[in-house]
Parts: C-alpha cells; structure tokens; sequence
C-alpha cells in the first residue's frame, strides 16, 4: 500500500518478525519474513505470512485481505520520474508537441524490468520509436502494459508465454527515440491509455471464507509478537 520510492518520511519506522534456518555447519539456508508492521506518515501497516491450504504462500492484514495488489506499484527500481502522463507534451527528440500516454521512469542501463500483473505477452520486438518493446494483456482481459526503449530482452521471453507478476522481462536502456536510459511504460483500460501513477490497483483474493479458523489460528501467535519489545536496530 505504502509508494516506496515517493512517500517515505523521517520518523517512519517498522519491525519484522523473522525466521532463519541454517544446516549442520552454520550456513543459512533461508530466511523468511513471519510478520511485519510498518508505520509510513502516521498511518499503521500490518502484514502476516500465510500458508494457505493448497500450499501457496502469500501475505495477507490480521483481517485476511491479501497483502499483493493486482498490478505491483512500478515496474522498475527508479532514481525519478523524468515525464509524467500528459495530452501535450514537446518530444525530447523529435522536437514537436504530441501527447504522452505514459510515464517515463528513470534509471540506470541495465536495471530489471518486471511485469506488474500475471498475463500473457502479446508482443515482443522492435517498434519504431519505442525501439525494444513489449507488451502484456493481463489475466481480467481489460488491462494491457506496455514496456519500451528496452537495451534488452531477459533470456526467454517471446510472444505468447505466460508471465507472472514480478517476472523480470527485460532491461532499462535507451532503444529507440530517447535521450537517456529510463524505461516508458503504459497502462490500457479496455484499450484506451490511462495514467499509470492514478489507476486504482484492487488487492488479490482475500483467504478463502472456509480457511479463516485456520488463518487466525496460525496468525495469533506472529501477529502477537509484533506487540512485544523489539530489538532495536540502527545504521548509518
């Protein structure tokens, strides 16, 4: 819920309840994040871990609603937005006025690029200006994202395949008609663009009506612990 990389604010502040498991020589396995509360610009965050019946793992509130969202926040780790979604706008390059139906996130060559929501891609290559590109239509059949300027493709990807949320698609770079590395995305309601930084995202299914005597069962315990004095941990 909270937007990481723009409403973060001195005096915010969280704690997480944390399980390590290491083998016989003292080497960790794995770790995984029980629980965890986060408090962004006076409002309180709580998410739990859940192993639901059928075996998925997934993070839902103390009331059982699904922590994930439909479509994830952004699709790239970004330094700042370098254009914002507009009717007008003069093209950087090309040197006259013309709508812009995305937002361009800037960031370095060669960072990750992520689908924000399960689908299937619909396009895959080279589309005049946009230079590398890809496009998805989601899961609802509604919604399509498209990804462009892209200095490459991640191993795999083609036209048709099946994607889920956070799968690394391609690479930030600077293909096509642009000035500088940043990744152009778009966001299409029943194929008309619509701003990406304003679409409402709707969260995932909530724990199943016949599993919350489970859910609360397991959850008590870790939801309880957040309670408790925590270790306190500072850095530089």
């Amino acid at each position: 819920d909270p937007d990481f990389a723009r409403a973060l604010r001195n005096g915010d502040r969280f704690q997480a309840v944390y399980a390590e498991r290491y083998d016989d020589a003292g080497e960790m396995l794995e770790s995984s994040i029980l629980a965890a509360e986060f408090t962004n610009q006076g409002s309180k965050y709580q998410a739990v871990r859940y192993e639901q019946a059928n075996g998925k793992v997934d993070y839902f509130t103390p009331q059982g609603k699904s922590m994930r969202k439909a479509y994830l926040k952004a699709p790239v780790k970004f330094s700042r937005i370098s254009s914002t979604f507009k009717t007008k706008r003069k093209h950087p390059v090309l040197g006259y006025t013309r709508a812009h139906r995305g937002v361009d996130y800037a960031s370095p060559s060669g960072t990750p690029i992520h689908a924000i929501g399960d689908g299937f891609i619909t396009f895959v290559g080279w589309k005049g200006g946009y230079g590398r590109y890809v496009q998805i239509r989601h899961n609802n059949r509604n919604h399509t994202t498209s990804y462009a300027h892209m200095r490459s493709y991640a191993k795999g990807i083609k036209k048709g395949m099946k994607v889920r949320q956070g799968k690394i698609i391609g690479y930030v770079g600077m293909s096509g008609l642009a000035t500088g590395p940043h990744l152009h995305f778009e966001f299409r309601s029943r194929g008309r663009a619509v701003n990406p930084l304003t679409v409402k995202h709707p969260p995932a299914q909530p724990v199943a009506k016949t599993e919350r005597q489970r859910f609360q069962k397991q959850t008590a315990p870790l939801l309880g612990r957040l309670k408790e004095n925590p270790t306190q941990l500072a850095w530089g």
